[in-house]
């Protein structure tokens, strides 16, 4: 494949034209948003495919794997929602299972998928189940708000702010990957992201109008919010929140610093919003990184940043 993932997507939905007059937010943005009844439903979807998401030999060394893969495919799917300031309601679970799947295992996703479900208040109302030659698991997730948060809205002068700590979960696939030693909490921050819904609402009822989740890498969305808004966007390497048990992993805060700007699946919150908010923004748990300009493209430290992070077309060339 020689396009990009999001070189593909943009080809491929030229082509498409079913317009609607309920359609608020289409394809582009971290989530779809229709009007309904005076109401607002945003409708999102994720899948988790074996070798591409996970592999099944890590349950030798993490025996919990499938029943933390059920949290995490519906904890992606409503980052997504929480990323636009929506709550989570309905959701539909579709799985591919392979001649090498195994009852017990899909018994645990199921246990993983229904206490996900009791955390996040989610109603899971049908699916289907396929033969397939890979084993795959797919959500498709529906939620409701009284706006939206889109990457496009990020103005000069805006503050960006993000919630969470960054870097853990490539932490915690490289531990898996290359069969290291268990370290717990950076595992489990990979496969079982906590999806940041109270604070994406209130961030919305606050005023704030831009917002994404980080599933590429905090640099990666950050330039979505750049391109989609036409922005600089400045950040600071000191500002950016790194946990005490990625610096431990890794040995000094420059090299967890690389984890965190380029890693992928942390499913984190980045906002900009006015500066006026501030106050009210850190109460509700988020972190100030940087600031936004006229201008184009992501700066560290004033210096432009590259574009880098994760590509599921890239990674299987």
């Amino acid at each position: 494949m020689k396009l990009s993932e999001f070189e593909l997507i943009s080809k491929l939905t030229r082509k498409l034209s079913c317009p609607s007059e309920k359609v608020v937010v289409g394809i582009g943005d971290d989530a779809a948003v229709v009007k309904l009844n005076g109401s607002y439903q945003i409708i999102t979807s994720d899948a988790l495919v074996e070798n591409s998401h996970y592999k099944r030999e890590w349950i030798n060394n993490f025996p919990e794997l499938y029943y933390y893969l059920g949290r995490k495919l519906l904890s992606i799917s409503i980052s997504d929602v929480a990323s636009m300031g929506g709550v989570p309601e309905f959701a539909i679970i579709n799985l591919g299972v392979s001649n090498q799947s195994e009852e017990e295992l899909l018994e645990a996703l199921y246990d993983g998928l229904s206490d996900a479900c009791k955390d996040y208040r989610v109603s899971i109302v049908g699916g289907d189940t396929v033969a397939s030659e890979t084993e795959f698991f797919d959500s498709t997730l529906t939620g409701k708000s009284k706006g939206y948060m889109l990457r496009s809205l990020a103005k000069p002068k805006d503050l960006v702010a993000v919630t969470g700590t960054f870097g853990d979960s490539r932490a915690g696939l490289e531990i898996l990957l290359e069969n290291k030693p268990i370290e717990s909490y950076l595992v489990k921050r990979f496969l079982d992201p906590s999806a940041r819904v109270k604070e994406g609402k209130e961030a919305l009822t606050l005023g704030v109008q831009c917002g994404t989740d980080v599933s590429d890498g905090l640099i990666f969305n950050l330039y979505t919010i750049s391109e989609s808004s036409n922005v600089k966007i400045d950040i600071f390497s000191e500002k950016i929140p790194i946990s005490k048990e990625l610096i431990s992993y890794v040995g000094t805060r420059e090299r967890a610093l690389q984890y965190a700007l380029f890693g992928g699946e942390d499913y984190e919150l980045i906002i900009t919003f006015p500066e006026k908010l501030l106050n009210s923004i850190e109460r509700i748990g988020f972190k100030v990184i940087g600031v936004v300009s006229e201008g184009n493209g992501v700066f560290l430290d004033g210096k432009r940043i590259k574009k880098v992070g994760f590509d599921h077309l890239r990674s299987v060339e």
